[in-house]
């Protein structure tokens, strides 16, 4: 898989969420640019859209995402 389609616009890509791990740069490299199908964040925008992915949420998160997907869809009677 090539670069993630949502770099532009992505809070962890640009450096814009605060708490940035020391292996940022690592993450960037494996999960925005080489293959993002591992990216917490990639996930909940698939499953959700863009604007559900919480802001905090950092890409190596994974064992998150189920109980956001969970949440995000019982707030909307999708369960």
């Amino acid at each position: 898989m090539a670069e993630c389609i949502n770099l532009a616009t992505c809070p962890f890509f640009n450096d814009k969420m605060s708490s940035m791990p020391v292996t940022a740069n690592i993450l960037k490299k494996r999960l925005c640019q080489t293959d993002n199908t591992n990216c917490a964040r990639f996930m909940v925008f698939q499953a959700l859209g863009k604007g559900n992915v919480p802001s905090n949420l950092f890409p190596h998160q994974i064992e998150d995402v189920q109980e956001i997907i969970n949440k995000a869809k019982s707030a909307t009677g999708q369960a």
